[in-house]
């Protein structure tokens, strides 16, 4: 036995004659005493691998992702579009997933079965995103590339503001917004597929920028010339509304305020065909043609419009006076209520979806937030993975 540190290591020993005396010869370490019991060294040190991975959620992202990897290597180097693919899938399964658990997440996953030896340490991840960040025209091509490919299919094109307020990040500015928010933001222009939910393209822009600027910047240099735009009550942008109205693929959606005088002139508070297709079977819609020949849509979600009602009159029984039966008789008709103006006669579903996804798009958004507000990279290259962008303009 022989102190090693604060080790006792047990050592096998032999001896030799040399110069016709023994002399002790140590053949190595064969055991430790741990805590005044013998423990035995294994021969052969085992490697320590991997031997339970997850499988379910990963195999049900790769299997949605189609020909998305074929897409990426149109445009990068093969290895480079796997490791593009392999990071959005581990985020699409996982979530939440930041630059420095990638790996982890990689290696304990079948990803590192399907798509082995792509490189996902911290450090590497930084600087490849970067360097795809840097390279923006490669990014404009491969959204160039999936607009061309979803031709004849019903996009969407919206967008919308979120809280940017990052010292370095060149998109960081005030919008029309920051007297209200007291916050800058940054916009993101983004094109999705209304009936999958499957995102096409996406661009950012200053928070300070024009809507009907970042709109029209967007479908052209993505080569959008069929899709429907969708714009939230705020949006000004009449020359925008001109240029969709010259191209006959490409439409918009304008969600009416809920004054509007439209509403009660075609009857458009009281919606009673069921919108078939859609999962929830309490929404109502009705479709009607405007003198000019644009179109209106109304829809109210039954659900919804008990939840507003119940909480309106909720509300206002708690206040000194008690409830104003005029003013809630005003509002009753509007309770779940949302009308959109279009200028072509579309599919009462797709309009329906298209207004919701833009929720849910926004949640996805949310998770990237997540993602870049991080304090070991910075993310501020145009075409990097976009921060998350509340509601607002286009």
């Amino acid at each position: 036995m022989k102190k090693s540190g604060e080790k006792y290591l047990v050592i096998k020993r032999t001896c030799k004659r040399v110069n016709g005396r023994n002399v002790p010869v140590e053949l190595g370490t064969v055991g430790e005493i741990v805590n005044g019991k013998y423990v035995e060294k294994r021969k052969e040190p085992r490697p320590k691998e991997v031997d339970v991975k997850d499988y379910g959620e990963v195999a049900l992202c790769d299997k949605c992702s189609g020909d998305l990897l074929q897409e990426l290597a149109n445009v990068w180097d093969i290895s480079d579009a796997k490791r593009l693919l392999v990071i959005a899938l581990l985020r699409a399964a996982y979530g939440d997933v930041r630059d420095r658990d990638l790996q982890m997440r990689y290696q304990t996953s079948f990803l590192s079965e399907m798509y082995p030896g792509v490189r996902l340490s911290e450090n590497a991840v930084s600087a490849f995103l970067n360097e795809i960040g840097a390279a923006y025209s490669m990014i404009a091509e491969f959204m160039r590339n999936r607009i061309s490919a979803f031709a004849g299919g019903r996009l969407v094109v919206d967008g919308m503001l979120k809280d940017y307020n990052s010292e370095t990040g060149s998109m960081s500015e005030f919008s029309r917004k920051a007297l209200h928010k007291g916050s800058k933001d940054v916009s993101l222009m983004y094109a999705f597929d209304p009936t999958t939910m499957e995102p096409i393209a996406a661009k950012p822009y200053p928070g300070n920028m024009l809507d009907s600027t970042a709109v029209g910047d967007f479908i052209e240099e993505c080569g959008i010339t069929r899709g429907l735009m969708v714009f939230d009550k705020g949006f000004h942008g009449d020359a925008l509304l001109e240029q969709a109205d010259r191209h006959e693929g490409l439409s918009y959606l304008i969600p009416l305020k809920g004054n509007s005088k439209l509403i009660g002139r075609y009857g458009l508070d009281e919606p009673g065909e069921k919108l078939e297709g859609y999962n929830n079977g309490t929404v109502l819609y009705k479709k009607v043609r405007m003198s000019n020949g644009k179109y209106l849509y109304a829809y109210r979600d039954t659900r919804a419009a008990f939840e507003q009602e119940t909480g309106y009159v909720e509300r206002s029984s708690r206040r000194k006076g008690g409830m104003d039966q005029d003013a809630y008789l005003s509002k009753r008709s509007r309770f779940g209520l949302i009308v959109f103006q279009s200028k072509d006669d579309l599919p009462p579903l797709i309009v329906y979806l298209a207004y919701l996804g833009r929720w849910d798009i926004e949640v996805l958004f949310g998770m990237y937030k997540n993602i870049i507000e991080r304090d070991t990279v910075t993310t501020a290259t145009t075409g990097s993975t976009p921060p998350n962008l509340s509601t607002s303009s286009a």
